[in-house]
């Protein structure tokens, strides 16, 4: 079936959680860094990683007004998009006054589900040592004070790849930036570099590495800082 984009809807969060009861673990909605910080392999483990990691997007859902939420659906006709399955979804954000990482920087770290305990099995260090790092770097390549827009979070599920629905996401955000005449920020993994290259992103300074060994994972974790300026038309 074909592919379309619509805004995210309160409802569809829920919807979202109830992959993990449908499709195989890990098939879901789930974004980096959780997969790293939070390996699963059961059914049960995928559930309660999904609910977990909504229980944060539809809370920012409601109450950060900087948060553009978008997502690609797979559906018979633009028409039946509410009965489609929703294979991709992306976080945009609007900064009129430019990102400030002090009131921001909560959002990004993990919180737990109201009564629940931690699960025992995420290592929220990690979680919180990648994207904290990410976030403050911020100003010391995107700047203060100016309007920007930024993604921060996008991911499609594993068995849909490669049908083209980040690319539509990532189309989104440009038009925004074009249309608002505010350049657009993200950082990438190295593997996705070139998809955003291919949209007219350009990478700014050198990647970053983040070694994870102190925090629980032999990894050494790539960042590249990418921005697009708006043109006169999208290409």
């Amino acid at each position: 079936m074909p592919l379309f984009i619509a805004p995210v809807r309160l409802e569809d969060f829920d919807i979202i959680e109830k992959h993990a009861d449908i499709y195989e673990p890990g098939d879901d909605l789930v974004a980096p860094p959780y997969p790293l910080a939070w390996p699963i392999t059961t059914r049960e483990e995928a559930q309660h990683r999904l609910q977990f990691a909504m229980a944060k997007q539809r809370r920012r859902f409601q109450e950060d007004s900087t948060a553009r939420f978008v997502k690609v659906v797979d559906a018979p006709s633009a028409t039946q998009i509410d009965q489609g399955e929703i294979i991709s979804i992306a976080r945009w954000h609007y900064f009129p006054s430019g990102y400030d990482f002090p009131t921001m920087i909560d959002w990004e770290l993990a919180e737990k589900v109201s009564g629940q305990d931690w699960p025992q099995t995420f290592n929220r260090t990690l979680h919180d040592f990648i994207l904290s790092t990410r976030d403050e770097a911020r100003k010391e390549w995107i700047g203060q004070g100016s309007p920007v827009w930024i993604l921060m979070h996008m991911v499609t599920r594993q068995s849909h790849r490669g049908r083209g629905a980040a690319a539509m996401l990532i189309k989104w955000g440009i038009e925004e930036s074009e249309e608002s005449g505010i350049p657009a920020y993200l950082e990438a993994g190295a593997q996705g570099r070139p998809i955003y290259a291919k949209y007219g992103f350009e990478q700014v300074g050198d990647i970053r590495k983040l070694d994870l060994k102190p925090h629980g994972a032999d990894v050494v974790f790539e960042l590249v800082n990418m921005v697009r300026f708006p043109q006169k038309q999208l290409a």
